[in-house]
C-alpha cells in the first residue's frame, strides 16, 4: 500500500512539474509576443504617422487647386450666364427697334452692342472653364503620379480610379496619355491583366548615381 502510495505521489509531482514548466513556457511566450506586437505596433504608429505627416503639403495642394478651380468655375459660368442674358436683352432691343414705325436707331444700336457684349463674355467664360479644366486635369495627374509612387511604380485602371474616386474613363484616359508620351509602359500579366509600369519611379534610386551624358 505504501508503494503505491510512493507511485502515485511520483506521478502527481511529475504532472505538477509538468504543468509548472508548462505554465512557464506559455508566460515567456506570451511575454515576448506581447512585447514584440507592442514594438511592431509602436513601429506601424509611427510609420503611419510619418506617412500622414508627409501627405500633408500635398493635402494642402489639393486643396488649394480645388479651391482654385471652384473659383474659376464660379467665374466661369456666372460670365457665361450674364453673357446669355445680355445677348438675349440686345436681340429683343434690336427687335424691338427694327418692328417700330419708323425704325428706332438707338434701340438698334444698343441692341446689337449688347449681343456683341454678350458674345465677347460668354468667350471670356468659355476661356476660364477651359482653364478651371486644365488645372483639375493637372492635378488629377499628380495625384495619379503620387500614387504609382506609393505603389513601387505599377498601377492597374481599376485601382488607380478606386483610390483617385475617378471614373474609370478618365483615369484610361489619363493612364494612355502618359504612355503615349513615354511616361509609363504598358504591360500585360499573365492572365491578361493591363499594368501600366512607371519605370522612372521604380529606378528612382538610380538618380544619386547619374553621371554626365558626355562620361558615358
Amino acid at each position: 500500500m505504501s508503494r503505491s502510495h510512493h507511485i502515485v505521489e511520483e506521478v502527481v509531482s511529475e504532472v505538477t512539474n509538468a504543468l509548472k514548466d508548462a505554465e512557464r513556457n506559455i508566460r515567456r511566450e506570451w511575454s515576448w509576443t506581447r512585447d514584440d506586437w507592442q514594438k511592431s505596433k509602436t513601429v506601424r504608429d509611427y510609420k503611419t504617422a510619418r506617412e500622414k505627416l508627409n501627405e500633408v503639403p500635398d493635402r494642402l495642394t489639393d486643396l488649394a487647386t480645388d479651391g482654385s478651380c471652384f473659383v474659376r468655375y464660379l467665374f466661369a459660368y456666372a460670365f457665361k450666364g450674364m453673357s446669355a442674358m445680355m445677348a438675349f436683352g440686345g436681340l429683343l432691343l434690336a427687335g424691338n427697334g427694327l418692328a417700330d414705325s419708323p425704325m428706332e436707331m438707338d434701340h438698334i444700336v444698343a441692341g446689337l452692342s449688347l449681343l456683341a457684349s454678350g458674345q465677347l463674355g460668354f468667350w471670356g467664360g468659355h476661356l476660364i472653364h477651359k482653364s478651371a479644366n486644365r488645372k483639375r486635369d493637372a492635378k488629377d495627374q499628380n495625384r495619379l503620379l503620387r500614387l504609382a509612387r506609393s505603389r513601387g511604380g505599377s498601377l492597374t485602371v481599376l485601382e488607380a480610379a478606386t483610390d483617385l474616386r475617378l471614373t474609370v474613363n478618365k483615369t484610361e484616359e489619363m493612364l494612355r496619355e502618359l504612355a503615349a508620351r513615354g511616361h509609363t509602359e504598358v504591360r500585360v500579366s499573365e492572365s491578361g491583366l493591363l499594368v501600366y509600369h512607371f519605370a522612372e519611379i521604380e529606378l528612382a534610386s538610380e538618380k544619386f548615381g547619374a553621371k554626365p551624358v558626355d562620361e558615358l
